[in-house]
C-alpha cells in the first residue's frame, strides 16, 4: 500500500521512533484496499491477494494494522475509525456458474493501552477501554452476524432501532449498538495479558423481543450490564431523534 503525502499523518513516539500512531484518510485508504474493477487486478492489496488465490470466497479475511485509525471528509480532526469490514464483490465466470464472488473483509486497528486515554478504563469515557483486540473483536462479531452488509436489502436487516447513546440503523451490526456506552469492553486475561474484546448486542435485542429469550434474559454479550433494555421502536431512520 503506497500513500501520497497530504493523505496520511504520523505521532512519533517519546524515543522519535515511528510510529504511536498513523491517521489516513479513509476514502484513500479504500480505495488502496479495493480493486478498482472487475475483474481484478493486482493493483491494490485485495485484488492481488484475490488474484494471487491468497484469499478466497471461503474465507474471512482480516487485515490487522497497528495503530492505523482513518480520518474522514478530509479532516484529519474528524478521526477515528478504528476498523470496519465489508465485501468485495467481483463477478464470476463460467468455472463457478457465473455466480457473483464475495469476498469477505475485515480492517481492524490493532490499539496499543492507552493510547486513546487511560488503559485501566478509570473514567467514564467508554473510548478509554478501547485498546488492543477492542477493534478486531468489534469486527469479526459483526461479520458472523451480517457478513455481507445488508448487501440484498433483505438478509440481516432490522427494524430501525437507536442505542442509548442515539447510534441509529436498521441493520444488525452488533458491535455498533454497544460501541459508545460504558462498560463495551470486557478484559479477559490471556497468558498474563489482559485483552480488551467488545461486548456485542444478542439476537433478541433487534428482534426487540420482551423478555428476552437469551440466558439470564440478557440483551447483551459478555457483560450482561451493558444492554439492560429495549430501544424503543423507531420511525424510518430514527426521524425526530
Amino acid at each position: 500500500m503506497a500513500l501520497v503525502g497530504g493523505t496520511y499523518f504520523y505521532s512519533l513516539n517519546d524515543d522519535g521512533s515511528c510510529c504511536a500512531f498513523v491517521l489516513v484518510d479513509l476514502s484513500v485508504f479504500f480505495d488502496e484496499l479495493f480493486p478498482p474493477a472487475s475483474p481484478p487486478d493486482n493493483s491494490t492489496v485485495l485484488g492481488a491477494a484475490e488474484v494471487s488465490g491468497t484469499i478466497t470466497t471461503k474465507d474471512i479475511s482480516t487485515l490487522l494494522f497497528p495503530n492505523v485509525y482513518l480520518y474522514e471528509n478530509d479532516n484529519v480532526n474528524d478521526c477515528c475509525v478504528l476498523g470496519f469490514h465489508d465485501i468485495d464483490i467481483e463477478q464470476g465466470d463460467a468455472s463457478n456458474g457465473d455466480r457473483l464472488r464475495f469476498y469477505v473483509m475485515n480492517y481492524s486497528s490493532w490499539i496499543s493501552p492507552g493510547l486513546f486515554a487511560d488503559p485501566t478504563c478509570a473514567t467514564t469515557d467508554p473510548e478509554n477501554c478501547f485498546q488492543d483486540v477492542t477493534a478486531h473483536s468489534h469486527e469479526v462479531a459483526e461479520i458472523f452476524n451480517d457478513p455481507f452488509v445488508g448487501y440484498d436489502n433483505i438478509h440481516n436487516i432490522t427494524p430501525f432501532w437507536l442505542n442509548p447513546a442515539g447510534q441509529c440503523q436498521d441493520i444488525m451490526e452488533v458491535g455498533d449498538v454497544i460501541e459508545d456506552l460504558l462498560n463495551s469492553t470486557f478484559p479477559v486475561d490471556i497468558d498474563g495479558f489482559t485483552y480488551h474484546p467488545q461486548t456485542v448486542a444478542l439476537l433478541p435485542w433487534f428482534e426487540f423481543r420482551s423478555p428476552s429469550t437469551a440466558i439470564n434474559g440478557a440483551y447483551s454479550y459478555p457483560n450482561e450490564t451493558a444492554l439492560t433494555a429495549l430501544s424503543a421502536p423507531q420511525p424510518f431512520n430514527c426521524a425526530g431523534k
